[in-house]
């Protein structure tokens, strides 16, 4: 049997659908006693159950969050969505949540979807920060988490990007490495690639696109073997001194060691080695990984925290700004 809806018991009760929702939400001054009498059968008879977010919507007190993730796959995620479900389960809102699997066709449908669920409001880990869909957003229902666009005009809270790496190539070349190298995916204008290999050149002095090796992103198997090759001549054309590598994420990391252990390199022996993003299954490895460690969590709790502010104390206009939470640079001997 299919779920009965507020329409039906309107029909059955001959009565508007507005009297319904009054007297499923307590509100008896509008309605006589018959009226609310006969609703009270008919909803017992039925075994009506409104549901929850007709309900929420009916009091105009929506308390449903959509949340669209770009890479539902990315450890990160998980520590993301972690901080937004605590903070959104404390203050009695529900969360829906989509992944658009890093592509952006897919994100604009996966939003057009959340938006017909009627949600409160937006907590977009966007695939890119700059699409054109998020021009019909309003700042005043709307955060953005992780990645940051080019002109900023919602709320977002991004991770130290920059001026950690700064510091953590600051301190390998404090060691004596002459020769080092960014490795990252391509960067394709992602904020957090960019911001931090500019972190690194602004430590290195190097040029824009210099020192710079891509990594393929979902490629496919010749363009890694090409990767795996790249790394092994810039390992035999080091051969009189040690050079030193910083990846850009922990995903990117994983792909640097493999290459180099398919080319017979070990660090600290033959480089030197740091990277972004810190996760319990390095602290296995020995030497232990130098790193930046960021707080994922708490990049979702402050972007929830902020959305549930907006929504329960509205005003004309928020004026969007950038959120930094801060990294912690974790310093081992793996350079």
């Amino acid at each position: 049997m299919e779920r009965l809806t507020i329409s039906d018991i309107a029909s059955l009760a001959n009565v508007s659908i507005a009297t319904v929702s009054n007297y499923l939400n307590g509100n008896y001054k509008k309605m006589s006693l018959k009226t609310r009498t006969h609703l009270e059968q008919i909803i017992n008879q039925t075994n009506y159950r409104p549901n929850g977010t007709a309900r929420s919507l009916a009091k105009n007190e929506n308390k449903t969050i959509g949340v669209s993730i770009a890479d539902i796959t990315n450890p990160f995620t998980s520590s993301v969505l972690s901080g937004i479900y605590k903070v959104c389960d404390e203050h009695g809102y529900k969360v829906l949540f989509t992944n658009a699997d890093n592509n952006q066709q897919s994100e604009i449908n996966n939003i057009l979807r959340l938006r017909s669920e009627n949600v409160a409001g937006f907590i977009i880990d966007p695939v890119n920060a700059n699409g054109p869909i998020y021009k019909s957003f309003s700042n005043n229902s709307t955060v953005i988490v992780d990645r940051q666009a080019v002109k900023t005009k919602i709320d977002t809270i991004v991770t130290d990007n920059n001026h950690s790496v700064y510091q953590m190539i600051r301190k390998m070349m404090a060691k004596g490495y002459q020769d080092l190298y960014f490795v990252s995916w391509p960067l394709d204008a992602v904020s957090t690639r960019t911001l931090r290999y500019h972190g690194f050149l602004d430590a290195t002095g190097y040029t824009e696109g210099s020192h710079l090796i891509t990594v393929p992103h979902l490629g496919e198997k010749k363009l890694y073997d090409q990767f795996n090759q790249q790394i092994k001549e810039i390992m035999e054309s080091h051969r009189d001194h040690k050079p030193a590598f910083f990846t850009m994420n922990a995903r990117v990391f994983i792909r640097l060691l493999q290459a180099m252990q398919l080319a017979n390199y070990n660090y600290p022996d033959d480089y030197g080695l740091a990277t972004y993003e810190e996760f319990e299954w390095m602290k296995t490895m020995r030497p232990q990984i130098s790193c930046i460690q960021q707080d994922s969590r708490e990049l979702g709790v402050e972007a929830a925290a902020l959305l549930i502010d907006k929504l329960e104390n509205p005003q004309e206009s928020f004026e969007p700004s950038i959120k930094i939470v801060p990294t912690k640079l974790v310093i081992n001997n793996s350079f």
